[in-house]
């Protein structure tokens, strides 16, 4: 069976998931991919894959997803900033902030989540560097350039150079889906969904 995933499920829900789903159904043989968000719904579409976690929401009437995960945002920033001396950060507090984003070509379902955030609380999102992947922005970000904005799951696997504070707000959090084909009916998928359901709906 063929699994797609994105960054941010990487660390956790489908390492985790595959885990679960390979003690419970050793005969199934998984093949794992990599692929940015917009590749793997179109891999879903072609048959190319047989299940894809994604950043949610997705809505496909040709589609099922379910919701793994729910996680707060996290603003990264350079070690003894000033945000670090707030009591809690909001999103207007990052306003001025010069910002480091993932570029659209690797990052674009982010960046277009966290663009419709930041326009909803009136906010205009423009970054001051551009990087495509995680390293790199994290180092820059380690270098006073600027803050980033990650969720929380890959907050423990940034190291020591940068720290972290969540953004206090109800909207700001990433959300994870898993999306299947809704005429795949096979067996080895279903169990699949339903051992990650049973990892998922965390908040």
């Amino acid at each position: 069976m063929r699994v797609g995933y994105m960054a941010f499920a990487a660390t956790e829900l489908m390492p985790q998931t595959v885990a679960r789903f390979e003690r419970h159904h050793p005969d199934i043989s998984l093949s794992l991919r990599y692929m940015r968000a917009q590749g793997q719904k179109l891999a879903i579409a072609n048959d190319d894959i047989d299940v894809g976690f994604l950043i949610g929401p997705y809505d496909n009437s040709d589609c099922h997803s379910v919701l793994l995960s729910s996680e707060l945002l996290y603003v990264v920033t350079p070690r003894a900033h000033p945000l670090l001396r707030r009591s809690q950060v909001e999103p207007g507090d990052l306003a001025d902030q010069p910002l480091i984003l993932g570029d659209m070509a690797e990052w674009g379902e982010f960046r277009y989540r966290l663009n419709d955030l930041f326009n909803r609380a009136g906010i205009a999102l423009v970054p001051k560097l551009e990087a495509s992947n995680t390293l790199a922005l994290i180092g820059l970000v380690a270098a006073g350039l600027g803050v980033t904005i990650y969720p929380e799951s890959l907050i423990g696997f940034l190291g020591h150079s940068v720290e972290t504070r969540p953004i206090m707000h109800p909207e700001f959090r990433s959300r994870t889906v898993l999306v299947w084909k809704g005429n795949n009916r096979a067996r080895a998928v279903l169990n699949f969904v339903e051992t990650a359901k049973k990892r998922g709906a965390r908040t």
